[in-house]
């Protein structure tokens, strides 16, 4: 079986590059990373159980609910990357420190989410796909470890949150794009 030249094309190729709150003021590149990152969408499909039902049946099922997640290994140890792993945590910028206590149990506020964290994979035509996850927080929490003659590595797995506001807003989307300058700003 013969490939076409669109296929051929279309294979994505290299790593990802990942930035947070691509196109906004706070821009920035989260890097370096490890093993590039995997973007996962998931929805849970419910079936229209019906008496006489052969099993699924098309135009009998229901989306009840959408996921999407990205997930990324930073050797980033910056307080930036520490602050996107523990959402929930109170920072000091000066000097720089992140604590935990009693007060950060409860709602995550709002400004704990990113706007958004954005992957581009290259694919073998030189564009991009491009990835946005929208109202963007890691959940996973913080596993730092030290080893010797070794990196440290922090594991994000970032999720897409739906606007409780303003239900029309999308979850994420995903775009052919030129450059990964095109439509958010410039690369730093």
């Amino acid at each position: 079986m013969a490939l076409t030249n669109q296929q051929i094309e279309n294979i994505q190729i290299d790593y990802g590059i990942v930035y947070v709150n691509y196109g906004g003021s706070e821009q920035f590149l989260l890097g370096p990373t490890r093993g590039g990152g995997e973007f996962v969408a998931t929805a849970t499909i419910r079936d229209i159980e019906y008496d006489g039902s052969k099993g699924k049946t098309k135009g009998m099922q229901v989306v009840d609910d959408i996921t999407a997640q990205l997930n990324v290994t930073s050797l980033n140890a910056s307080m930036d990357t520490l602050k996107m792993a523990l959402p929930f945590a109170k920072y000091t910028a000066s000097p720089g420190k992140l604590s935990v206590g009693s007060d950060s149990v409860g709602i995550i506020p709002d400004s704990a989410y990113l706007e958004n964290i954005t992957m581009f994979a290259k694919t073998v035509n030189g564009k991009y796909k491009k990835i946005t996850l929208y109202n963007a927080l890691s959940e996973n929490g913080l596993t730092l470890a030290a080893a010797p003659k070794a990196e440290g590595t922090i594991a994000l797995n970032v999720y897409a949150h739906w606007d409780a506001i303003d239900d029309t807003k999308k979850l994420f989307e995903i775009e052919d794009v030129e450059s990964i300058g095109q439509g958010g700003g410039t690369c730093p």
